[in-house]
């Protein structure tokens, strides 16, 4: 009888274990090359290296900073495995990413889109004065921050990739004397190509319809 009410309870052992280990290997996002891929480290942050050896090549610095960034993060190669894109997520509703490219023998990392690319943030700022003018408010009308994506969707070649960037709030509309929170996030999905000198040139961008809205937040 002791032996009987042991099976369950080594099956669940043994799926338990099964379940971590592919939960591991589905962390390792491979390169196409099969020589590098991504690794949770033990004590914390994550880093690419080498299939064969195990060896580090890069330590990801983003990964390092919260234990969240660590599990969310993604990583998307370019088909020749010299570069590839960081998805990750730094804090309760913000996600963004890095990209890098392998230069010589170093790992450096492409100038951030955040920060970097104007074009996008004045798309995303002329799409928000849009809305409020349909909402009736005034362009200084006080807004809370609810979401602010930047992620690479996908590369399209060895050199160009897909970005998709997009910003969400909330604004106090006041409707027949009573207060009403509207809220309306804007995206903008744009094309970036890795010019082979550490930088990046913006080739075209639009605003993403709601079906791509959608489909591009879902995940998140």
């Amino acid at each position: 009888m002791k032996q009987l009410a042991l099976a369950p309870a080594l099956c669940l052992l043994a799926l338990t274990a099964w379940t971590a280990e592919n939960d591991a290997d589905a962390k390792r996002f491979p390169s196409p090359d099969k020589k590098l891929e991504y690794r949770i480290k033990d004590e914390g942050g994550a880093e690419i290296v080498k299939v064969k050896t195990g060896e580090a090549v890069l330590d990801l610095k983003e990964a390092a900073e919260t234990a969240l960034a660590t599990e969310s993060g993604r990583v998307l190669w370019a088909p020749d495995s010299r570069r590839f894109a960081f998805n990750y997520r730094a804090g309760g509703r913000y996600y963004t990413c890095s990209v890098y490219e392998l230069a010589g023998a170093e790992w450096k990392a492409l100038p951030d889109f955040e920060t970097k690319a104007k074009a996008v943030e004045e798309a995303i700022t002329r799409c928000e004065r849009m809305r409020l003018k349909e909402l009736g408010l005034p362009k200084g009308a006080s807004r809370r921050r609810i979401n602010d994506t930047w992620k690479v969707h996908r590369w399209i070649d060895v050199d160009t990739l897909e970005v998709f960037a997009y910003s969400e709030g909330s604004y106090g509309v006041k409707k027949k004397g009573e207060e009403d929170i509207e809220a309306f996030g804007c995206g903008i999905l744009f094309t970036a190509k890795c010019d082979n000198k550490g930088g990046w040139k913006i080739l075209r961008l639009r605003e993403t319809s709601e079906g791509e809205l959608e489909r591009l937040l879902e995940g998140d």
